[in-house]
């Protein structure tokens, strides 16, 4: 047991990391945390966890999707086999996520590399982006992309979002802890503020639109969750428009991007990418409204031509043609309506609840905490909501690398969600001790 426990404080450890570079070795840990999690709940017979109101609600999703994405004609063609495979496989992300909150991070020392961990990737995403901003090149030589925007450290623009999921809660844990020796109320809203402000200013050079409204979104959200924070974000509320209208000076390219191209987007949606790919997605789902096209439905079943039809924007009589079928539908509501019909819609928006749920009352709790454990509470719980906005375009539910962080983010905010459980009762409690941590009782 000592060993499955260290691989999974490895796994956990080494998470953040990989999901930052390499994203076939996190997904290779977030694998490795499910199944050494079963494995483990197995060999303790203990499955009460499952039982929690934040794990079945997952449970019953995939049920469903599973069941949508059994093949339904023979001979069973290619796309069906791939699609029941993702479907049976999917369950691994929140698994992962479970496996966080109720094994490895309830060590205390896990708990705290990893939010340490989750900062330095924060410093690093952050460094490149400054970089590439300042001289036009990362470390690793790659210039801005084509339209301005910053990569960070890749070769194309994926930095805004995990830049922005991370750093919300590493910013308010940051600003919180610096306040901790500041004695005047002023003095930890400059620090908060301080903290916060280099953050929104790199999503506003990084010219990506939906990162930036999100994380002020986020910002907001926590801002009502935590009243000392509520004028820092009236600081970053009224810093943004300075902030853009310098962006038109120091980067027209990314300005253009940010603004320009997003005026144009919303003035003529319904005609722009995301309207058309929206307006596919629902022809699909009026076609299969029950059970859907199975897991990956956008992907594999976009092009046939009985969608290519005008949809409800009937601006083109084949709805854009097959120029509109990219890999998903770019919102998760709409994926999982693709995927498994609005009964898996409903299953999907059921469990987003859940967990915004526990994470809202866990970070509503303060008794016994320091300022900085609540702004971390906090911040989880606006990174879940930043993420999951049903108004906003999305990367794949379970892609990674975007996927992989918001799961260890949830798992984060779910593993404080367990030590109040823990505290409050005493059947929690016995099985995160004796079921999840057996390797740490005394030897009888």
């Amino acid at each position: 047991m000592r060993v499955l426990d260290c691989l999974g404080a490895l796994a956990t450890l080494l998470l953040p990391l990989f999901l930052v570079h390499w994203r076939g070795i996190a997904e290779g840990c977030l694998d490795g945390l499910a199944v050494g999690f079963l494995f483990r709940s197995a060999l303790t017979r203990d499955w009460r966890w499952c039982r929690q109101g934040f794990v079945w609600p997952a449970l019953v999703w995939w049920s469903w999707l599973v069941l949508c994405s059994l093949p339904r004609q023979a001979p069973v063609p290619a796309e069906a086999t791939a699609s029941l495979t993702q479907a049976l496989l999917a369950i691994r992300f929140p698994v992962a996520a479970f496996a966080l909150a109720f094994w490895t991070l309830q060590d205390p020392r896990t708990r705290t590399w990893c939010r340490r961990l989750v900062i330095a990737c924060v410093l690093y995403l952050g460094a490149q982006m400054l970089l590439q901003a300042v001289t036009g090149h990362n470390l690793f030589g790659n210039p801005r992309f084509g339209d301005g925007t910053l990569t960070g450290p890749y070769d194309k623009p994926r930095v805004s979002a995990p830049f922005a999921l991370l750093g919300l809660p590493a910013a308010l844990f940051v600003g919180a802890l610096l306040g901790q020796r500041a004695t005047r109320s002023w003095q930890k809203t400059l620090l908060t503020g301080a903290v916060l402000l280099p953050v929104l200013g790199l999503l506003v050079l990084a010219g990506q639109r939906m990162s930036l409204a999100t994380f002020l979104l986020g910002t907001a959200v926590c801002a009502v969750v935590l009243p000392t924070l509520r004028r820092p974000a009236l600081v970053l509320l009224v810093a943004c428009p300075a902030l853009i209208g310098l962006l038109a000076f120091v980067s027209p390219e990314a300005f253009g991007h940010l603004v320009t191209k997003t005026h144009s987007q919303l003035a003529h949606f319904a005609s722009s990418p995301y309207g058309q790919i929206y307006n596919r997605a629902i022809v699909m789902i009026e076609a299969h409204p029950v059970m859907g096209l199975g897991d990956d439905a956008f992907r594999h079943y976009c092009r046939s031509e009985v969608f290519l039809k005008p949809g409800p924007s009937h601006l083109r009589p084949d709805g854009g043609g097959v120029a509109v079928c990219v890999q998903h539908t770019h919102n998760h509501v709409l994926e999982a309506a693709t995927n498994s019909g609005f009964p898996g819609a409903i299953l999907f928006i059921a469990m987003i609840g859940s967990w915004w749920r526990v994470l809202g009352r866990t970070a509503r709790r303060q008794v016994g905490l320091s300022a900085a454990e609540i702004a971390w509470r906090v911040g989880l719980f606006g990174a879940a909501v930043l993420h999951e906005w049903p108004l906003s375009s999305q990367s794949a539910f379970l892609n990674m690398p975007l996927g992989g962080i918001a799961f260890l983010l949830l798992g984060a905010g779910l593993a404080e969600a367990v030590r109040d459980l823990k505290a409050d009762r005493p059947d929690v409690e016995e099985t995160a001790r004796g079921a999840l941590t057996l390797s740490q009782r005394p030897r009888e």
